[in-house]
């Protein structure tokens, strides 16, 4: 059992994720740069899941644009808010009682689906319709879609270290991102007053933590925060904060990337305590493979295989059900282990 004990000072100056600088290879022009920064990705992902990047090309001016528009939303009417109520069946769009591992978060967020999605999606894929868009904020979806192209952006160039971290061509995985990937971009507001105490009547349970221990399901999260903090990784069965640093992004991998490297990269549990003093913002950009794709541990890794084949829109749905209700056990990457 993971002990949920946060460390003393000492050990937060000891211990702290990796500060990667992109530089001028975030372009991915640099081939002895994109494999330098392949050996301290690969490094950061072995020792931690999470680190953190900077001068990774995104305008100052971009970023501005796009917290802005996040707070512009969140201040919005809770009655407005609600209209955009996303579904089991559509996942984006607003929700204020997500449940992770079967326990309500103390948040509020907005999910915008890839651009494809706005056309609603197949009947053959795990989820239906698109992203709905508040009225009252008419330059909200282009800000949101600029913010989007570039995290896709530095995702994918991420995704190339990786794969040559663990002696892959950088473009192995590309494929399994195109034409279609399912990647989405989440609004994050953690308020000190929990986000249903309009709803009185019903009883929804405590939402003791902003956000409860998980590991993200996907390939990699690019998250932006701000410099209120909040967020902590676990390491060694302690909790580590993990420190905003302006204009930075925190990236971590997820449990595709746990499989795609056979378990040599553990996707890190992480968690974001409940605010209670001032309420705090972030910004997830979820990097996801097409629902099609299968995904087993990649061929240059010469060991055991470690994993069963597991194809990423059935994971996708079934994850997503555990956000609505309480099923019981919510499905993890450990229920794939080879025994």
């Amino acid at each position: 059992m993971v002990d949920i004990q946060s460390v003393n000072e000492k050990s937060i100056l000891e211990k702290n994720i990796p500060i990667i600088d992109l530089d001028e290879c975030s372009s991915g022009s640099n081939t002895e740069g994109l494999n330098k920064l392949s050996e301290e990705i690969g490094r950061a992902c072995r020792d931690w899941g999470f680190f953190q990047v900077v001068n990774h090309g995104i305008p100052d001016a971009s970023l501005d644009e796009t917290w802005l528009a996040t707070k512009n939303f969140f201040c919005l009417p809770k009655s407005e808010k609600r209209k955009l109520n996303r579904s089991s069946d559509n996942p984006w769009g607003f929700f204020d009682h997500e449940l992770t591992k079967n326990k309500r978060d103390k948040k509020e967020i907005f999910d915008i689906g890839p651009l494809h999605s706005d056309e609603g999606l197949s009947s053959e894929e795990p989820f239906l319709g698109k992203t709905p868009w508040p009225k009252l904020l008419p330059e909200f979806e282009q800000c949101m879609r600029e913010h989007f192209k570039a995290c896709e952006k530095l995702s994918l160039f991420i995704l190339k270290a990786i794969c040559l971290s663990l002696g892959a061509d950088k473009d192995h995985l590309t494929d399994c991102f195109f034409p279609k990937h399912t990647s989405f971009l989440r609004l994050n507001y953690y308020p000190v007053d929990d986000p249903l105490a309009d709803l009185e009547e019903q009883d929804h349970g405590e939402a003791g933590l902003g956000v409860h221990h998980h590991t993200d399901s996907g390939a990699l999260t690019i998250l932006s925060q701000d410099n209120i903090g909040g967020l902590q990784v676990n390491k060694g069965g302690r909790w580590y904060p993990i420190t905003p640093i302006d204009r930075a992004f925190v990236i971590n991998i997820g449990d595709m990337v746990q499989v795609w490297s056979n378990g040599e990269y553990k996707a890190a549990l992480h968690r974001v305590v409940a605010m209670d003093k001032e309420d705090r913002y972030s910004l997830p950009f979820f990097y996801n493979p097409t629902y099609s794709t299968n995904v087993n541990p990649l061929n240059s890794i010469n060991s055991t295989r470690l994993y069963k084949e597991i194809n990423w829109g059935e994971f996708r749905r079934k994850r997503a059900d555990g956000d609505f209700a309480n099923l019981g056990k919510e499905v993890q990457i450990d229920d794939y282990l080879i025994v």
